[in-house]
C-alpha cells in the first residue's frame, strides 16, 4: 500500500456536535422547530446544499438566505469540532510508515479551516472538497482526483470512512481496500451492508488492518 484516503467529518474529525448544533439552530430558525438528530444524521449525504435542501422544509425562504444563515452558524460552531482520540498521534505514525495521506470530503472549502484549527492539515498531501469535483460521494470523482494529484494507482490505495457513501466511493474507484469506522454517523449494520473489507471500532484499530 502507498496511500490512505480519509473521509473527514465523522472519520478523523468528531463533528457530531458541530453538525447537530448548526442544523438544529438552522431548522429552528426557518421551520419554527429544530430537526431531530436522527433526521440530521440521515441527511448527511451529498453536498452542503443537498443537506440544506433536505432539512429546511419551509420553501417560502429564498435559498440564498438559508445558505447565508447556515454559513454564519457554521463559523460559530467550529469550536465544537474535536479530533477523535489518537488521530493526532496516528497520522504522523502512518506517514513514518511510508503512507501518503489525503482527505476527501463532500464538504466545502471550510473543512480545511477545521483541519487547520485542529492542527492536522500538515499531514495531508491534498484535501479534496466539493470545490474540486462535480459529483459528491458515493461518486468516486473525489477519490480519483486525489489519486491523480498524488500519481498513485487505486490498487495501491486504502479508503477509510464512516458512511456507506465513503465505502461505495472507494469501491467504485477500484481501491484495494475499504475500511469502515464505527465512531461516526452510520451504524454497524448500515456499514456492513456495503461490504467493506474491514470494520473497525476506532482510529487506533487502523494500525491492525492497513498492512
Amino acid at each position: 500500500m502507498r496511500a490512505i484516503l480519509f473521509d473527514v467529518s465523522g472519520t478523523i474529525l468528531d463533528t457530531k456536535e458541530h453538525i447537530f448544533w448548526q442544523f438544529e439552530e438552522l431548522t429552528k430558525h426557518f421551520d419554527g422547530a429544530p430537526a431531530s438528530r436522527s433526521e440530521i444524521a440521515n441527511a448527511m449525504h451529498g453536498t452542503v446544499d443537498d443537506v440544506l435542501h433536505t432539512l429546511v422544509k419551509n420553501e417560502h425562504h429564498p435559498f440564498h438566505k438559508v445558505k447565508a444563515h447556515h454559513n454564519q452558524l457554521y463559523e460559530e460552531s467550529l469550536q465544537r469540532i474535536q479530533l477523535y482520540p489518537a488521530v493526532d498521534e496516528l497520522l504522523p505514525i502512518l506517514r513514518r510508515m511510508g503512507f501518503r495521506l489525503a482527505a476527501v470530503t463532500s464538504g466545502d472549502h471550510r473543512i480545511t479551516e477545521a483541519l487547520d484549527y485542529t492542527g492536522i492539515r500538515r499531514y495531508f498531501d491534498i484535501v479534496v472538497t466539493d470545490d474540486h469535483v462535480l459529483q459528491p460521494k458515493p461518486h468516486p470523482e473525489g477519490i480519483r482526483y486525489a489519486l491523480m494529484h498524488m500519481a498513485i494507482d487505486p490498487k495501491d490505495t486504502i479508503v477509510v470512512g464512516d458512511t456507506r457513501a465513503d465505502i461505495l466511493a472507494g469501491q467504485a474507484a477500484g481501491v484495494d481496500k475499504t475500511i469502515a469506522i464505527l465512531h461516526g454517523f452510520d451504524n454497524a449494520e448500515s456499514l456492513r451492508s456495503v461490504q467493506p473489507d474491514h470494520v473497525i471500532e476506532d482510529f487506533p484499530s487502523l494500525l491492525d488492518v492497513v498492512e
